[in-house]
């Protein structure tokens, strides 16, 4: 019984480790396409766009999270700015990109955005919840 409790929670870990690097590679691979294929608008910088996209859509997303759930006004606080990160996070990249290329070329572009991928998948990948599988049952 006992041997067969450790080897469901080592078969968690295990998900656990795959699955956070799933979403790592994932976002990576997201990031890097967006480096490796940007192309500069030749046009000036501008994040207002971002906060006012981020904040539109982290609102929606809170609303459609919490309908009909009944959370307290902490958690919706909560859920509102997780999401509020994460498209800024990723907005915020997108946007950043000329900036990185002035910098350091295309090769920084690359990377940043490769790396800021990797992030945002980790980060997702910390919500998702690995999930035990019911193949380890005792045999009597």
């Amino acid at each position: 019984m006992t041997e067969s409790l450790n080897k469901s929670k080592n078969q968690v870990k295990k998900q656990g480790y795959r699955l956070y690097a799933q979403y790592v590679l994932i976002g990576a691979a997201l990031g890097a396409y967006y480096g490796i294929f940007y192309k500069n608008p030749e046009r000036a910088v501008d994040f207002s766009p971002v906060i006012l996209l981020s904040l539109v859509s982290a609102l929606v997303i809170t609303v459609i999270q919490i309908w009909k759930k009944g959370y307290p006004t902490k958690e919706k606080l909560i859920i509102f700015l997780k999401s509020f990160g994460m498209f800024f996070l990723f907005l915020a990249m997108l946007e950043a990109r000329p900036l990185f290329e002035q910098w350091g070329g295309k090769g920084l572009v690359t990377a940043f955005t490769t790396l800021m991928g990797a992030l945002v998948g980790f980060i997702l990948g910390l919500k998702k919840k690995p999930v035990a599988t019911s193949t380890t049952e005792t045999k009597k």
